[in-house]
């Protein structure tokens, strides 16, 4: 699976939210604070369709 480049841009004014993508990877459908807040952004019908992500920041590392 291939994402957009320019889908990082977008990506990083949202560190630390939770996003809803399209299928295609190509937009942010919606972004909360908590997933919640994100789920309750998007129609009941569209829910199945959508993938949902926590932004981490683009500073992290994960320490061994």
């Amino acid at each position: 699976m291939i994402i957009q480049k320019n889908l990082s841009k977008i990506l990083n004014k949202l560190e630390k939210k939770w996003v809803a993508l399209s299928p295609d990877y190509k937009r942010v459908v919606a972004s909360g604070e908590t997933l919640k807040d994100t789920i309750s952004k998007i129609k009941i019908s569209d829910r199945a369709h959508v993938i949902f992500h926590k932004v981490i920041p683009g500073s992290y590392a994960p320490s061994a």
